[in-house]
C-alpha cells in the first residue's frame, strides 16, 4: 500500500496513514484509505480500527489545496472526482460499522480535524499537536455533514470557538473542549488506542453499528443527501479561480 499500511493483532488494525508528510488528501489518497477501510469493515476477524499518522508531527492537516488547484487547472472533472471522493471517505468513516479510534499523534487541521471528528473516539498526547478548523480562514464553508458530525461530539460553544475562529487550540485545550477525549502519552498513545477498540469490539458488531447509526441518523442523512450538493459550491471556488 503506498499511501497507509495496516497491521492486526488480536483482532484490531492499526490503520497508520503514510502520505507524505502531513497526511493531506488528495484522490488516490483518499480512495486507497476508503478501499482499506471497506476491506475492514469486511473482514470478520478484525473487531475494532485505530487510525493514527506515520509522522511524529501530523495526524493530517486535510485537503492538499495546491495539490487540487493543480487538478483544477488541468481539468474540472478532477475537482469533481475529488469532491466525491471526500463525500465518499466521511460517509464511510461516520458509518464505520465497528469500533474506530482516532489516535491523534499531531497536528490535527482543517479536513483532518473533521476526518477524526468522524471517528468514535478521539486520543491525542498531552504535549504535542494541536487542533485547528481554519475554513473561516482560507474561505471554505462547512459542508452541512460536516456541521453536524461537530454538533454531534461537541458543546455548542466548542464548536463556535472552534468554527469562527479558525484558531490553533493545542491538545489540553481540545480536551477540555470535548474534541479530545483522552490525553494519552505519545510514546503509549497508539497502545491506548488500541486498547480501546479492542474493549469496544468486544460487542456483537451488528449491535455496535446498529447503536452508532441510529446516534448519528442525522448526520449520515445530511452526509448522503447534501453534501455532495455542496460539493459543487467547492467546484464554483475553482471555477472562478481559473477562469
Amino acid at each position: 500500500m503506498k499511501n497507509l499500511n495496516i497491521e492486526t493483532t488480536d483482532g484490531v488494525a492499526v490503520m497508520t496513514l503514510s502520505h507524505e508528510e502531513q497526511n493531506q488528501f488528495t484522490t488516490p489518497f483518499l480512495q486507497e484509505y476508503n478501499a482499506e477501510l471497506a476491506d475492514l469493515a469486511s473482514d470478520r476477524a478484525v473487531r475494532g480500527v485505530v487510525v493514527t499518522g506515520a509522522h511524529p508531527k501530523f495526524f493530517s492537516t486535510g485537503i492538499h489545496l495546491e495539490w487540487l488547484m493543480g487538478q483544477g487547472m488541468a481539468d474540472l472533472k478532477n475537482v469533481v472526482l475529488f469532491t466525491k471522493t471526500l463525500n465518499q471517505t466521511l460517509l464511510a468513516t461516520t458509518d464505520f460499522p465497528k469500533p474506530l479510534v482516532a489516535a491523534l499523534n499531531g497536528h490535527t487541521v482543517a479536513g483532518g480535524a473533521i476526518l477524526a471528528a468522524c471517528m468514535d473516539y478521539r486520543l491525542m498526547p498531552p504535549d504535542r499537536g494541536f487542533v485547528r478548523l481554519p475554513e473561516v480562514q482560507i474561505d471554505i464553508p462547512f459542508w452541512p455533514g460536516m456541521t453536524a458530525i461537530f454538533q454531534a461530539i461537541l458543546p455548542p460553544a466548542s464548536f463556535r470557538n472552534m468554527a469562527y475562529t479558525g484558531d490553533r487550540f493545542t491538545s489540553a485545550q481540545a480536551h477540555e473542549m470535548g474534541y479530545v477525549d483522552e490525553l494519552v502519552d505519545a510514546e503509549g498513545l497508539v497502545a491506548r488506542a488500541v486498547e480501546l477498540a479492542s474493549k469496544l469490539g468486544q460487542s456483537k458488531t451488528r449491535t455496535y453499528a446498529a447503536i452508532k447509526r441510529e446516534m448519528r441518523r442525522q448526520v449520515l442523512h445530511l452526509m448522503r443527501t447534501e453534501d455532495p450538493k455542496a460539493g459543487e459550491a467547492l467546484l464554483k471556488t475553482f471555477e472562478n479561480a481559473t477562469s
